[in-house]
C-alpha cells in the first residue's frame, strides 16, 4: 500500500477539524458585534438619562418637574425603547437652604437578546441657587 496520497478518513478528520475551529472563529466574531451592539444601546442610554437629569438640574426650583414624588416617562432612542423614571425628595438643610434630591433610573430592554438593563443618576437642586 503506497503512502503518497491521503485516505478519505484522514480528509474526513481534517475537515471536521477544519469546520469545527472555522464556527469556533465565527462565533468570536458573533459575541463580539453583540457586545458592541449591547454597549452602543448603553452608551445611548446613558447620554439620554444624563441630558434629561441636566434638564431637570436646569430647572426652576419650584417647577413642576421638581414636584415630591415619583414621576416617570417613556419613549424610544434609536429604535431602542426607553422607561425613564425619577422620583424628587425635598430635604431641609436648614430653614432658609432646601435642597430636592432626584434620583433617576432609565431601563430599556437591548434589541435581540431581551435584556433589561438599568442606568442610575442621582442628582441635587437647591433653593439657594435655583430662584
Amino acid at each position: 500500500m503506497s503512502r503518497g496520497a491521503f485516505t478519505l478518513v484522514e480528509v474526513a478528520i481534517a475537515s471536521a477539524l477544519l469546520i469545527m475551529s472555522l464556527a469556533l472563529f465565527l462565533n468570536a466574531f458573533v459575541q463580539v458585534k453583540r457586545s458592541a451592539v449591547i454597549s452602543d444601546n448603553r452608551m445611548e442610554a446613558i447620554e439620554n438619562a444624563r441630558s434629561n437629569m441636566e434638564i431637570l438640574v436646569s430647572s426652576a426650583y419650584l417647577s413642576t418637574y421638581l414636584s415630591n414624588g415619583v414621576h416617570s416617562f417613556t419613549g424610544t432612542v434609536s429604535s431602542v425603547p426607553i422607561n425613564i423614571s425619577y422620583s424628587v425628595a425635598t430635604v431641609t438643610q436648614t430653614p432658609s437652604i432646601v435642597v430636592k434630591n432626584i434620583y433617576m433610573t432609565n431601563r430599556w430592554i437591548n434589541p435581540g437578546s431581551g435584556i433589561t438593563s438599568t442606568v442610575s443618576l442621582a442628582g441635587s437642586v437647591s433653593s439657594e441657587l435655583h430662584p
